[in-house]
């Protein structure tokens, strides 16, 4: 009978610490992940443009930049709207970027020389 006893606490005693080391280890996830979470940023850009072609090479230029998840430009709003990973890029290097393939932001004007080898329909200046 009490080989059955140290038997069962023996179990308990094992089930018990796995326990806790899984949810040791389930808190290290979560601190890693708050790590990674705290360099992603969330950014609204204004960038002029005026078509789907505009559309299509704004998202691609932004989304070509090392650590841009995500860049939807709305045609309407003329806003691109962008994640990104802080420790890799920043908003003004993407405004730079986007300005050299020739569309203005808040915070950039593309160049006239390629602003003006733009498509017809992506003319957007007045």
């Amino acid at each position: 009978m009490k080989r059955i006893i140290y038997l069962f606490t023996a179990a308990a005693m094992l089930v018990a610490a796995g326990a806790c080391s899984g949810s040791a280890s389930k808190k290290t996830e979560e601190s890693a992940m708050s790590v990674k979470e705290s360099s992603a940023s969330h950014a609204m850009l204004a960038v002029g443009g005026s078509c789907g072609m505009c559309k299509t090479r704004i998202e691609k230029t932004a989304k070509d930049i090392d650590g841009v998840s995500v860049a939807e430009w709305n045609q309407e709003k003329q806003e691109l709207h962008l994640h990104f990973d802080a420790g890799k890029t920043s908003l003004k290097a993407i405004s730079a970027a986007i300005a050299k393939a020739g569309h203005d932001t808040e915070l950039d004007t593309a160049p006239d020389d390629v602003y003006d080898a733009l498509p017809g329909c992506c003319k957007y200046r007045n």
